[in-house]
């Protein structure tokens, strides 16, 4: 087991070399550098419980669908269960289907011709009452 500077000095001459490498663009040497500054990573964050470098959790990097994917998750669980608990647009809906639902009822009510609510029109407009 060697100690943790001796990795962390691995993990930060593998990250220059990374760098100096991308001035020139050879691809083929800059993926190898960057093969060996995972593994490098890898390496500092076994031996240190899971700690990286920089003194958070290590996390293998991951690729873009991935990324987006994870993100997803977060903000789907993180939305979940508070637009179960109260939203306001589907009380809204379950009011206006009760309303509407409400109304086709008592319209069918009147077309059949029972259960009349309302004043009979012959009282509304003044007339005799003819219901006797």
């Amino acid at each position: 087991m060697a100690s943790l500077e001796v990795l962390k000095e691995k993990v930060l001459t593998c990250g220059e070399t990374v760098k100096n490498l991308k001035d020139g663009g050879d691809k083929a040497a800059i993926a190898a550098a960057v093969k060996d500054l995972l593994a490098a990573k890898q390496e500092y964050a076994d031996n240190n419980n899971g700690i990286g470098v920089d003194g958070k959790p290590y996390e293998p990097p991951m690729t873009k669908a991935e990324k987006k994917a994870k993100e997803r998750a977060v903000k789907a669980a993180a939305a979940g269960p508070a637009k179960m608990e109260k939203n306001p647009n589907s009380e809204n809906a379950k009011k206006k289907a009760a309303k509407k639902a409400a109304k086709a009822a008592s319209k069918k009510t009147h077309k059949e011709g029972g259960g009349d609510s309302k004043p009979s029109e012959a009282k509304q407009k003044g007339g005799a009452d003819i219901s006797n």
